[in-house]
């Protein structure tokens, strides 16, 4: 007997797939922005690892509470991203203190060895070179910055407008692709609607799936 979809059914689906494609498109450049850098600087691995440990509490609690699946995909999917994260913090960090470290042993061989090793505050230039260098280019800022100007303001009034443009057009996006996830998931029946049956007083959730739904809710705000 086929599963009567409701409107509810329908709306919860449609915005709990908008919703993962709003964390897959946040979540993902910064993955590939650390792996283009070769640094994880910009994240603090302790924040990451506080929320990992909120993303496993979450999965816990959403597989024991038997909540709907797109929940449960969703906190799969911010397992999968915080790990991968947190290993990249790892792999580059170590991989920085060990180019550190063979810098440090370069330079104090170096020494040893009577080699004058420049300083980071050594002058490249002599300092007559440097004027004459500094007043040439002047020059040439002083005469590219007067045909510049003109282009520079007409994209200076552009840029607000282009902004707004492409800020409407990701979210557009955004939105698309997860209302087309869900239709191909719901095409498949990969995505299923949950039978609806009679309710018979209030439903009680179990006790150690609240914990784990309030122990990450604790770690996200931390």
């Amino acid at each position: 007997m086929a599963v009567t979809l409701t409107h509810r059914e329908v709306a919860s689906g449609i915005l709990g797939s908008i919703s993962l494609a709003c964390w897959i498109f946040l979540l993902v450049p910064q993955l590939i922005e650390n792996y283009k850098n070769g640094s994880a600087k910009a994240i603090s691995f302790a924040f990451i690892l506080v929320w990992f440990i909120g993303d496993i509490a979450n999965l816990i609690g959403a597989l024991w509470a038997k909540l709907v699946p797109v929940v449960v995909a969703i906190a799969i999917y911010f397992c999968i991203a915080d790990g991968v994260l947190i290993c990249q913090c790892i792999y580059y960090n170590e991989k920085i203190s060990r180019e550190m470290e063979r810098r440090i042993s370069s330079h104090t061989a170096h020494e040893d060895d009577g080699i004058q090793v420049p300083q980071p505050t050594t002058p490249l230039l002599s300092r007559r070179m440097s004027e004459n260098l500094g007043q040439s280019g002047r020059r040439r800022l002083d005469g590219n910055s007067l045909n510049r100007d003109p282009l520079a303001k007409m994209l200076a009034e552009d840029e607000p407008k282009s902004t707004w443009a492409k800020n409407i057009l990701s979210l557009l996006g955004i939105c698309t692709a997860g209302i087309a996830g869900w239709v191909i998931a719901w095409k498949t029946v990969v995505w299923q609607p949950t039978p609806t049956q009679p309710i018979k007083g209030p439903v009680e959730m179990a006790a150690g799936a609240q914990v784990a739904g309030y122990l990450s809710a604790l770690c996200y705000l931390g």
